[in-house]
């Protein structure tokens, strides 16, 4: 054979790339060991955010015993969750499943510092196309692409050894056990530090990718297999509701009109009207007669969550999310009652609030005449007059205007150019990408829009004050991380989320032409309590309060305004 002859001969033979590949993707591999390696793939590449909490409080130089401890841990807890899931006919889908919950759910604790706990998950589900896109990003894809959907590719073409059944359950138990054990091993070496890991750092386990948002979707299933065996009709509240006939007087006849603007993603102190450094709210601060109250809590940590919970019947601590839909609200009340309510929204929706009331979506440009490349909440107050129906007789009115207002990531869409006071100002919805200031920078300036709005709201019933008791009332239903401790937007478990999710600006106008000795306002009452502490809870009794409806669910309950009648 001549040298060519042979030289062709073992190029002939050579394997190439895509046999190597075939050859790989051909070859058997023992289910156990497979999800051993999956396991492992899961614990390095989907939990960096679990691992800088852990080494936050436990710098690795110091504690590299208990490091260790805690990696062989996650990884036996993660080992033993894909071995319960795990069985031949859907082990592959049941691994790509996991791949890909570790690779979305990793994005975004890394980057913004959530958690999926199971009101996360609520918020996610009613997160509309709009709200969906503003989260992603070429990182995100990115991500996905590499972590995600190339492993389940792999994944999908490996061949499973098949094993007779006596040897595959002998197996699962050797390997159920070997789970067990490991995690034991971790607890028992260090088993002080974890008595005071899981009692004081709960927060950090939250953390752990795909086990918590894969908990969390299980009582979510479970929650609604639960939802399903409850009865259709409404629970009905404030049965005894009844009108107050205010006491004679020049203003006593007056109907009532109040705005209430739910307010989106605003923490209190970021409003300047509340000391802070920069004025974000100039226009209300040169309004006379604009209450602000400083210390002012949200009822949870999510618009899902919140918005239901601030009109509802219960406080915070006795609300049940799940039982929301099965209940009335005030403002079923209220609608009861002759009150003329209207919600109009340029959010995702009422999240059920205005389920029976009359109900306008701004999210359009078909309706709001005030969108770019988004529709901004000023475009809510178009065709004002027609909502207060001045060709009939007045009638008492309330009006919800629900904000689009700070809603995040991407901050920097949430107001007109002209209003971009601070810069610079983070371009992106990659916070982690921003330096701090520039997060900040946009997130004030879709503050001092929200100024203009309320300020357009106020003018706007000023027009009425003659022949209406007018008020404004602005809340926001919970607040945000802005990067404190790495940790970005919002939605963490209200006992563990911290105080910039949970404190909210509450701002009232209340003019002077409400007459004190005639009028539902005690005026003076609101200069005594903007130091007090108040909450979403007040809500509730103070609609009531204000339409002069009363109840005995709310008898004695604390309201932002005292009544006078």
């Amino acid at each position: 054979m001549s040298t060519s002859q042979a030289l062709s001969t073992e190029i002939t033979k050579a394997p190439t790339k895509k046999s190597y590949l075939n050859s790989i993707f051909n070859h058997e591999i023992n289910l156990n060991y497979l999800i051993i390696i999956v396991a492992l793939y899961l614990v390095t590449t989907a939990n960096f955010g679990f691992f800088a909490q852990v080494l936050s409080i436990y710098p690795f130089g110091n504690n590299v015993g208990f490091i260790v401890s805690i990696t062989g841990l996650l990884f036996g807890l993660m080992w033993l969750l894909i071995q319960l899931f795990c069985y031949r006919p859907i082990a592959k889908p049941v691994l790509i499943a996991m791949v890909m919950i570790a690779a979305v759910c990793g994005y975004f604790t890394d980057a913004y510092g959530t958690i999926f706990d199971t009101n996360m998950l609520i918020n996610s589900i009613q997160t509309d196309q709009g709200e969906a896109m503003g989260l992603m990003s070429l990182s995100f894809f990115t991500r996905v692409f590499i972590l995600g959907i190339i492993p389940a590719v792999i994944i999908a073409k490996i061949r499973i050894k098949r094993v007779p059944i006596r040897r595959a359950l002998w197996q699962k138990a050797l390997t159920l056990t070997s789970s067990i054990a490991l995690i034991a091993v971790c607890l028992l070496s260090f088993g002080d530090q974890y008595a005071t890991f899981f009692r004081q750092h709960k927060i950090v386990r939250s953390y752990a990718n795909p086990i918590t948002p894969i908990y969390s979707v299980i009582k979510l299933g479970t929650d609604y297999v639960e939802k399903l065996r409850r009865p259709d009709t409404l629970t009905l509240h404030a049965t005894d509701a009844k009108r107050i006939t205010p006491t004679a007087g020049t203003n006593a006849a007056k109907p009532k009109l109040m705005v209430f603007v739910v307010g989106e993603t605003v923490r209190a102190d970021h409003i300047g009207l509340n000391g802070y450094e920069r004025d974000t709210m100039p226009l209300l601060t040169s309004q006379p007669d604009v209450y602000s109250f400083k210390n002012a809590t949200s009822c949870g940590t999510s618009t899902a969550y919140s918005v239901p919970c601030m009109f509802s019947y219960s406080n915070r601590e006795s609300y049940d999310n799940n039982m929301a839909d099965y209940n009335e609200n005030v403002l079923d009340t209220l609608n009861k009652q002759g009150v003329n309510v209207i919600w109009r929204d340029n959010n995702s929706s009422s999240k059920g609030v205005a389920d029976r009331v009359t109900f306008e979506d701004y999210k359009t440009a078909d309706v709001n005449p005030n969108c770019d490349e988004e529709c901004h909440d000023i475009g809510m107050l178009d065709g004002f007059d027609t909502l207060i129906k001045s060709d009939a007789p007045a009638k008492d009115t309330l009006i919800l205007l629900h904000q689009m207002g700070n809603h995040g990531p991407a901050y920097y869409k949430r107001y007109p150019k002209e209003f971009e006071e601070y810069k610079p100002v983070c371009m992106t919805n990659e916070l982690s990408k921003c330096d701090d200031q520039s997060v900040i920078n946009a997130y004030d300036n879709a503050i001092r829009y929200t100024d203009y709005f309320l300020n357009n709201v106020i003018n706007t019933l000023k027009k009425y004050e003659q022949d209406y008791d007018v008020i404004m009332v602005y809340i926001s239903d919970h607040g945000e991380s802005l990067g404190e401790n790495n940790i970005y937007l919002h939605g963490m478990p209200y006992a563990i989320a911290p105080d910039a999710q949970k404190q909210v600006p509450v701002i009232i106008w209340s003019p002077t032409s409400n007459n004190i000795d005639a009028n539902s306002v005690n005026k003076s009452s609101l200069v005594n309590m903007i130091n007090q502490p108040v909450s979403h809870d007040f809500i509730t009794p103070t609609l009531l309060n204000f339409f002069g409806i009363t109840t005995k669910e709310v008898k004695g309950a604390p309201t932002f305004l005292k009544s006078v009648h």
